[in-house]
Parts: structure tokens; sequence; C-alpha cells
């Protein structure tokens, strides 16, 4: 039942929770950084603008003047033939290195202008290209003076444009408005100089009607510009053309101007002094130019000083806004210190009963305790508010959770008493099996009968391992115990004969290292079942490879099948299995349930034992398994290199020479041997030994013994005398296991089964030997 829970809070978590205004303040202040942040760009962004127009107004007005220069030698020299060549190369030169330096304003003021700007500046390079094969037809003569006077004009009114686009650009219409004043002082500048080469050319050539219309336009428009952006212009630049016209040089140029217009189109002789007009003219032309590179430089310190105040303006605003929600933020957070301690510890307790309390409880449900879950579980109190109700709503989900676990408990704990008792029952009738055909095969000597029998022994045998598996599985120990140390080799043999494919597995140089006692049932079950794994997984007619080695760290002992092998993330996947085997119950949940090697995993695991699965060099599967040295006995037969001896087991194989010794701690011992073709495998394993001498051992085995045949030629059938050449150390086993019943069931079924493949290969040689007698007949 859910305990009743004393409120040691008042108010609405929820009220609290709406007072918290972190997210609201957050929000300000990062809007308010992006916006102040945004301003404070456009500020310096206005600013350097500013500054990139003060700088440009230099290099522009040189590039003016000097392009107007060359527009007026050129255009004399095609109507005069009188410059200086010389002068005008040099003005030339003067004219590409000013455009060099407009191109390279150009480019920053294109950065931060409008595409008017670099569009500008854009046909500006291009028309200049043109500006080199000009120069050559007005040095070579064969170009008209108007067509040179339109090709400059257009050079020019491209740096207007310029000019009219950073007008454009500027981010303040009170910057925008004086640098359009700029652009139209630069337009009466240009209007001067043009009006000043017409002149020049109704002088030398005289002017068609076209001509004349074009020269009153220009003479109108200089005029007429600064007399119309004169009251706009700063005072000091309204005194300073004040002052300009009072000059003589203004009088000159005005009176010869008009002169000329006076007398329409045609040529004119002038009646003036024409040097004194051509200085007047450049005298007018450089003061035209300063007043439009003071209101240049006017309009770009009203730019800087506009992004001056628009980036102190935005700081001022953003330190505002960072106030503000900097202040928002400390009520916040005050408001909030209570929830969040609050918080905090339930966190912690929580987390605390779900790490370590409720896993205790449930391992201690799972080894049988008894649980008060109404006094030994820590229950949470937090009040009867909102974080109340979470703590009260945790304590009903562990309580059911607990429950479950001890239904689960109870649950697993019948289960696995069932399924216990059913694997003993399974196993003692498998014992008592065993015991029955080897009563049967003793006293049988039909050859086909005890065919039949060896197989019946053999699926006994299978059926003993089935039964010790779902021990294994139930997490006990299955009954066969050694006391004694065994020989590795033999251990290889009682697994292979406890495999259902026997006949297709080879075993290579496995060394006689004696295994402890205490290990030698489990290993034996081990490997056969990663041979009889290795035998399902592989094609029929192909065999299945068992190799042993000794090591440092201990024995290694390889089983490699020549199947389709297994993709590397499975192998992955059974590895860790092998490693660290599951629980059952995870095992069971399994769509691929691989019983056989979660067997391999509980017995590893049990003793040490590591097992490492990977690609074979056929294609297959290779079970490597690493027997560390613990589980070595002291005693033990060392094993001999290749090159000296090769040891060879396989089944149905050649035997020993009769008079070989036999090793110690064996599962079981050989009877005696027949003779000639009819000599079969003893009796006691279905793996012989075959050893290959060294080239110059010149011992020879002993002779082999010879028994008399049955009547027709039969050779006779093997005849076991009980323990007659039982290992000492099996032998003792055997006497001490003779105090018991159970023991010697056991003892008699181990022994039956290690060989019944041995005989049966006995019973076929023997049957190939009659057929070849009576083939010599």
């Amino acid at each position: 039942m859910v305990r009743t829970f004393s409120s040691t809070g008042s108010g609405s978590i929820k009220a609290r929770v709406l007072a918290i205004a972190l997210i609201p303040s957050i929000a300000l202040l990062i809007v308010g950084a992006a916006v102040s942040g945004y301003l404070v760009d456009k500020g310096l962004q206005a600013k350097e603008f500013a500054e990139d127009v003060r700088a440009s107004v230099g290099p522009t007005a040189r590039f003016v003047v000097e392009l107007q220069e060359e527009r007026r030698l050129s255009v004399l020299l095609l109507t005069t033939g009188t410059v200086d060549q010389g002068e005008l190369q040099r003005q030339r030169r003067e004219v590409d290195i000013a455009l060099d330096e407009v191109y390279t304003v150009g480019q920053r003021l294109a950065v931060h202008g409008r595409d008017s700007v670099r569009a500008a500046f854009d046909d500006l390079a291009q028309d200049a290209q043109g500006l080199p094969e000009l120069r050559k037809q007005v040095q070579a003569r064969n170009v008209a003076p108007l067509d040179v006077y339109e090709f400059y004009g257009g050079l020019a009114e491209d740096v207007g444009g310029g000019i009219q686009g950073m007008a454009r650009s500027a981010s303040d219409a009170e910057v925008a408005f004086e640098q359009m004043i700029s652009y139209d002082l630069f337009r009466s500048v240009e209007a001067q100089s043009r009006s000043h080469v017409l002149v020049g050319l109704a002088m030398s050539r005289g002017l068609d009607s076209t001509a004349y219309h074009e020269l009153a336009h220009q003479m109108g428009t200089y005029h007429e510009i600064i007399e119309t952006i004169l009251p706009r212009m700063t005072a000091a630049e309204q005194a300073r053309y004040a002052a300009m016209q009072e000059t003589p040089a203004w009088e000159t140029l005005t009176g010869g101007d008009a002169e000329i217009m006076a007398k329409g189109p045609g040529k004119h002789r002038p009646t003036f002094d024409v040097a004194a007009w051509e200085n007047a003219a450049r005298t007018m032309s450089t003061g035209l130019l300063a007043l439009y590179q003071s209101h240049s430089s006017y309009a770009a310190d009203i730019g800087a000083a506009s992004g001056n105040q628009s980036v102190l303006m935005s700081i001022l605003a953003g330190a505002g806004i960072l106030a503000v929600a900097i202040g928002a933020m400390v009520v916040a957070l005050r408001l909030s210190r209570t929830l969040i301690n609050r918080l905090v510890r339930l966190r912690q307790e929580t987390l605390d009963l779900s790490d370590r309390e409720l896993p205790n409880i449930v391992e201690r449900l799972r080894q049988g305790d008894r649980v008060d879950i109404e006094y030994q579980i820590p229950w949470l109190d937090h009040g009867s508010d909102e974080i109340g109700q979470v703590a009260s709503a945790f304590n009903k989900a562990q309580q059911t959770a607990i429950a479950a676990a001890v239904q689960e408990a109870e649950t697993r704990k019948g289960v696995g008493s069932v399924f216990l008792n059913i694997a003993h029952r399974t196993q003692v009738i498998v014992h008592r099996q065993l015991k029955v055909l080897d009563s049967v095969e003793r006293s049988e000597d039909d050859p086909d009968q005890l065919q039949l029998l060896f197989q019946l022994d053999h699926l006994a045998t299978r059926s003993r391992r089935n039964a010790e598996n779902l021990i294994i599985l139930g997490g006990e120990q299955p009954g066969r115990q050694w006391r004694n140390p065994v020989s590795l080799r033999e251990v290889v043999r009682s697994a292979v004969a406890e495999t259902e494919y026997y006949t297709r597995v080879g075993s290579v140089s496995i060394p006689d290292t004696l295994m402890d006692g205490k290990v030698v049932a489990d290993l034996a079950h081990l490997l056969a079942e990663l041979i009889d794994n290795a035998t399902a997984f592989s094609p029929p007619q192909a065999r299945v490879e068992v190799r042993g080695n000794a090591v440092g760290r201990g024995v290694v002992i390889e089983v490699e099948d020549q199947g389709l092998g297994m993709e590397q993330e499975q192998l992955d996947k059974l590895n860790t299995m092998l490693r660290k085997p599951p629980d059952f119950s995870v095992m069971a949940l399994s769509t691929e349930s691989r019983v056989g090697l979660f067997v391999v995993a509980r017995l590893a695991a049990r003793h040490g034992i590591k097992i490492t699965l990977r690609e074979s060099i056929y294609g297959g599967t290779t079970a490597i398994v690493l027997v560390p040295t613990e589980l070595i006995a002291q005693e033990s037969t060392p094993h001999e290199p290749p090159s000296q001896q090769q040891t060879v087991l396989s089944i149905g194989g050649p035997v020993e020479p009769p008079g070989e010794p036999h090793h110690e701690g064996t599962l079981s011992e050989p009877d005696n041997e027949l003779p000639g073709a009819a000599q079969a495998p003893a009796i006691g394993s279905s793996w012989r030994t075959v050893t290959f001498d060294k080239p110059d051992d010149q011992t020879a085995p002993p002779p082999a013994r010879t028994a008399p045949a049955e009547p027709g030629g039969r050779p006779p059938l093997p005849r076991r005398q009980r323990q007659a050449n039982l290992a000492p150390q099996l032998a003792a086993d055997e006497r001490g296991a003779s105090e018991s019943d159970n023991d010697d069931d056991l003892m008699d079924a181990e022994r039956t089964r290690t060989v019944m493949a041995a005989l049966q290969q006995g019973n076929l040689r023997g049957r190939a030997a009659k057929v070849s007698l009576n083939g010599h007949k």
C-alpha cells in the first residue's frame, strides 16, 4: 500500500514556474544583442564607407584632371598638329597612373556600396580597355576629333556614375543629399572642360550645327548647374565661388566663350588673347574641381559622424537591453532557487533508489531472500505539491516494479526447479540406458547387432550431453567428475566421440598435456559442443580439423570447419557472448538462440577458458580455445615439435604398433589388439594415435601378434577384459567409484561411450579382412 506523505511545502509549483522568466529574459537578451550588434555593424559600415568616400575624392579628382588634359591635347593634335609629342606621352602615363588609383578605391567602395557603385567602376574598367587603341589612332591621325571627344567623355561619365552610386549607397539621407551635390559639381567641372575643347575646335577647324549645339549645351550646363546648387553649398563654398567670379580669369574665360558662341557655327578667328584664355580656363577648372573636392569631403564628414552616432546609440541600446535582461534573469534565478534545490534533491534520491537500492532489492529477490516492501524499502517524501506528486508517482512505480520482481523471482524459482528436475531425471534415465547398452554389448558377438548397439550407444551419449546442457543452463554442475589428471588427447577423443558426425572429424598434433581432473568433464563437453557446431554448419562431405598446441599461457585447441562462415558483425556478437555469457532469460528471448554456444560460454566462464571465433582460411569458422596454465596438471608429457614427431588422430585410421606404451591419464585404455589385417582399434577409444618416427630412427615396432581366425576365414571379434589395461589414475578412480552405485553407473556409461566407436571400427576392419581372405582362396 502507498504510504501517506506529510506536507513540507506550500504554494503551487505551477505558480513558481510561471514566475520564472529565464527563457523570456534570455530571449530578450539574445534579441537585444542581435539588434544592437546589427546596428553597431551598420554604423561601422557607414563610418567605413564614409572614410572610403573621403579617400576616393583625391584619386577621382586627379583622374578627371589628367583625363581632361589628355583629351584636350589629343583633339588639339588632330586639329592643329602643333602638340609636343613628349608632353602628350607624359600626359598619357599620368592618366594610366591615375586610372590604377581609381580602380583601387573603386574596389574598396564596391565592398560597402550598392550594385550601382560596382557597376559604374566595372563600366570604367571595360571602357578603358579601348584607350590604347584610341591612342594609336590619334597618333596616326586617322580618327575624327569629335570621336575622341566622345570617348574621353564616356570615361568621365563612368567616373560620375561611381560618384552617383556613392550617393545612393549612403546609409543616411543627409549624406546621400550632400553626395548628390558633389555629383552635380563634378558634372559642372566636366561640362566646363568639354566646352573648352569645343571652343578650341571651333577656332581651329570650325563647328557644324550639331557640334555647335553640343557646345551651347555644355557651356550652359556648367553655368546653370553651379548656379542651381549654389544655395545648397556650404557658406565657405559659396564664398569661394563668389570670389572666383570676381577674378580676371573668370572674365577672360567667359568673354572668350561668349565671343565664339555669338558667331555661331563655322570656323571663327578669335579676337581675344588665346593664351590668356587657355590659362583662364585652367584656372576656372581648378577652382570648380576644388569645390567638388570640398563638398565631397563635407559629405564624408557627415557620413562618418552619422556612423559614429549610430555606433554609440547601438552600444547604449545594447547596454540597456543587457541590463534589463540581467535584472530579469536575477529575479528569475532567485525565484527558482527553491524549486531547483527541491528538484535536485528529488533527482538525487530517485537516482539513488534506481541505481543502488532497487537493484539490491531485486538481486536479493532473485537470490531467494524475503523482502518486506513496507519497511525495508525507502520511500520518497517531497510534500503534496506537484513535485511531491511526482515523488509519489515514482513510489508507486517502484512498488509495482518490486512486486513484479517478487512474482518473477517466485516464478523463475519454480520453473528452474522443474527445469532441473526434468534434466536430472533425463540424466538418470540416460545413465541407466548406457549401463544397459554396455551390458548388452558385452554379451553380444553378432557384428550386425553390435553395429546397431553402437549406434544406440552413440545416440544415448548425445542424449546425455543434451541433459547435461539443461543442467548447465539451470546453473548446476553436471555429475561427471575426474579426480586424477587426464591427457588432453583423451579429452579430445572423448569430445569427438560425443558428436553426431564424428567420422568427419580429424585431429592433428594434440599434445599429451595432462589436464586437471576438475576441468576434464567440462572441457570435453565444451569441445564436443564446438565440434558438433562445426560439423552441423559445414557441408556433409567437408571435414572438421581439431588441432592442439602448447603455448606460453597454457594450451590451445583449434576447431576449424569448412562451412560458409559468418559475417564479421555476427562473429563480434558471438565473441562478446562467449566472453560475457548473458543470463539465460536473455538467451530465451533471442530470436536466434544458440544454446550450444551459450553452454560453451557458461563452461568457459566457469574455468577461465578463453574462446575466440574467427574466419578460417577455408572461408569457414575457426574456434580457438585457450586453456590457461592453471588448469594443467603438474605432470605432463612434453609435446614434441612436428619436425621430430607428427601425431595424427583420426577415426578408423592406423593403430598404434603393438607393444607401444600408453600414456597415463587417459579416459580409458585399449584392450589387446587383433593380429594382421583384422587388427582393430583398441577397445576404450574411438581415436587412435599414429606415431611417425624420425627418418633416422631405426627402431622397428615389435612384430604383431597373431590369433587364429574363426571358421570360414573370419577374424575373431575383440574380447574385453574389464580394467585389464586401465591407467592407474583411472583405476584408482574406478575403485573409489565402486563405493557408490551412482558413481559406478557414471563410470560404466563413460567407458561404454568411449569404446563404442572403436568397437565399431574393429567390426568393420574384421569384415574387410574376411573379404580379403576369401579373395585369396
